[in-house]
């Protein structure tokens, strides 16, 4: 287990048998819950890349005080535990064959799978024109920060910018405010995206959309997932 955040952790797993999964699917997690009869089931999105190794995967968790999994997982496994873990599952996959320039915007615990994907274009040596635009509640809310900011010094063709929403006065981040169409304005200047990326609350994936088609972008090449 990897702490990511205060409320948030990585849960690294190995597989007893797959055939693989592509950067941006989803494991679905089956945990008996007393009270329960029957096990409850969450999905969990894949933060690693499937390269070098598929059988190990990195699951992010962001705790729901009252939910009646991600608590446990957050704090009640060790080493050694076994799960019940079924996947892959999900259709919001990039490997880089669809044309470059990429745009990935996630909030929240949506940066997960958008995550998988710049470890993929890494391990994949993909060297396409990335763009990650990061949303948070603080910056220390902000899932893979300090990896996202050795990779973009490592990189020259990925490029990450962050924005939160709760601390006005944080100095690490260019934004503090919602992603907006003005926000995303800048951020591409100029350049449309060939494929963008949305990941994170219901709200913001629809208004980033809104944003985006307002902006150029094609909206078939645009590809959500919500997370509720």
């Amino acid at each position: 287990m990897i702490e990511e955040a205060p409320d948030a952790v990585t849960l690294r797993l190995r597989l007893g048998e797959t055939e693989g999964f592509l950067p941006g699917q989803y494991y679905n997690v089956r945990l008996g819950v007393p009270g329960q009869s029957r096990p409850v089931q969450r999905a969990y999105s894949v933060g690693s890349s499937p390269l070098p190794d598929s059988s190990i995967i990195d699951l992010g968790v962001r705790e729901v005080p009252s939910g009646m999994i991600s608590p446990r997982l957050v704090h009640g496994l060790g080493v050694g535990q076994h799960l019940e873990v079924r996947g892959p599952y999900g259709r919001f996959t990039w490997t880089g064959d669809d044309g470059d320039p990429v745009l990935l915007v996630g909030a929240g615990s949506g940066l997960v799978p958008l995550m998988s994907m710049v470890r993929y274009a890494v391990a994949a040596h993909r060297e396409v024109p990335v763009s990650v635009v990061c949303s948070a509640a603080t910056y220390d809310h902000a899932l893979y920060r300090d990896e996202l900011a050795q990779l973009t010094d490592r990189y020259r063709w990925l490029r990450v910018v962050h924005s939160v929403t709760r601390d006005l006065d944080e100095p690490r981040v260019a934004y503090h405010r919602r992603i907006d169409r003005d926000l995303l304005a800048e951020v591409l200047d100029g350049e449309i995206p060939r494929q963008a990326y949305l990941c994170g609350p219901p709200a913001m994936v629809e208004a980033v959309a809104a944003a985006l088609a307002d902006l150029g972008v094609d909206p078939d090449r645009v590809h959500t997932e919500k997370y509720d």
